[in-house]
């Protein structure tokens, strides 16, 4: 995320870096955008004979969440299908199908169709089906969720969304508490090269504290502000914000990381969930699990940057996502491991690159103020949630 040693060479590599991320011509997959409230459902209009939308109404539920999806159908010719239902199937294409009806007539007035369900941790891809004349017929689109563990639960007995089970949980918080668990975690970064908490070098324009990190009912907020204050460094910062380290409690090398999070949805902020090399590891060595700039929300940046034998290996990565992840909470993880590191969202595997990690790592995550594309002049503050964040290695 940040300048390290070589503060010019660094800055310059990820200036290159952005500005072709940013000039790539993508096409952005598109999904549910709209934060509801539980029971709202949040329609996709199909617009096709008989689906006419289809939707649920939470975005990335937990295992004690009831989730509830909704068909809106109708059809010029009248039509009585002898079974419709909800097709839900897990990772492993196993059967959660509901929502079941029978002599199911559609007509030209539009009829609307429920169900609900909770489901155990998971990925899942759920469409609508109806049996007629002796076959089944799917009816487009396919749509993903994901399903975390429910809250308050061991985290010990936790393992990585989408990545199996052979996993021994080392690190995490929850972030159940009245606050910030300062002997988790530090709000400095060797990262930051001013002081441990601003880096203006590297497009950013927020001086971080640990005052703007804040915990309750389960969860973290990490708050920018836009408020002006002089570093020791002599520097004035118009903007405060949050970053956590692990640096003091969790070092690893090889593993896997995760965390369930909510993203900002004005625009002129870069939050990421990242690691960085070990205070005392003299190469440069990171893994951004993904960093978002919030004037796009149809891409995250998916990039690890190591040296090896001397010279820089950066491989940097724009992925297109079908959801707006600033409408509801997703999860993020990598497995960092000796051949390869594989992205996941949502339970996903969504990129794997060859770079591997070099040294021993620190677990960070920010809510950074973007110099590139700063805030509105009207913005005057913006938040990051985080549900947990989670850390695992093989037995």
């Amino acid at each position: 995320m940040t300048v390290p040693f070589s503060q010019r060479r660094r800055a310059s590599a990820r200036r290159t870096l952005l500005a072709l991320a940013l000039g790539a011509e993508l096409i952005a997959c598109i999904g549910l955008a709209q934060a509801t409230p539980p029971g709202t459902i949040d329609y996709e209009t199909v617009d096709t004979t008989p689906l006419r939308a289809i939707g649920r109404d939470i975005v990335a539920p937990d295992a004690n969440t009831t989730l509830l999806f909704g068909a809106r159908l109708s059809s010029p010719t009248p039509t009585t299908y002898e079974q419709i239902v909800f097709a839900v199937r897990d990772a492993n294409d196993a059967n959660f199908d509901l929502g079941h009806q029978s002599a199911y007539r559609v007509d030209a007035s539009v009829r609307e169709l429920t169900a609900s369900a909770t489901f155990p941790p998971g990925q899942y891809r759920y469409w609508l089906s109806y049996y007629l004349d002796g076959r089944w017929t799917n009816l487009a689109p396919e749509r993903s969720f994901s399903v975390s563990a429910a809250p308050n639960g061991d985290p010990a007995s936790t393992r990585p969304l989408g990545a199996g089970s052979n996993w021994v949980y080392t690190f995490g918080d929850e972030f159940d508490g009245a606050a910030v668990d300062w002997n988790k975690w530090a709000d400095t970064s060797s990262a930051e090269s001013d002081n441990g908490r601003g880096n203006p070098g590297n497009q950013q324009l927020e001086w971080n504290q640990g005052k703007n990190c804040a915990v309750a009912a389960g969860v973290l907020t990490l708050t920018a502000k836009r408020e002006r204050v002089r570093s020791p460094s002599g520097r004035t910062y118009d903007w405060t914000s949050c970053l956590l380290s692990s640096h003091k409690r969790y070092n690893f090398r090889y593993g896997f990381i995760e965390a369930r999070m909510k993203l900002p949805a004005l625009a002129g902020f870069w939050p990421a969930f990242w690691t960085f090399q070990a205070p005392g590891a003299q190469q440069w060595n990171e893994t951004d699990v993904f960093e978002y700039y919030s004037d796009n929300k149809s891409r995250l940046y998916l990039n690890q940057y190591v040296i090896k034998n001397g010279a820089e290996q950066l491989d940097s990565y724009i992925l297109s996502i079908g959801f707006d992840p600033s409408a509801g909470y997703h999860v993020y993880g990598a497995d960092i491991a000796p051949d390869a590191t594989r992205f996941y969202v949502d339970g996903k595997l969504v990129r794997t690159t060859a770079n591997v990690s070099q040294i021993d790592s620190s677990i960070l995550v920010d809510h950074f103020v973007y110099a590139g594309k700063p805030p509105a002049a009207s913005t005057q503050s913006a938040i990051t949630q985080v549900d947990y964040i989670r850390a695992w290695k093989r037995p």
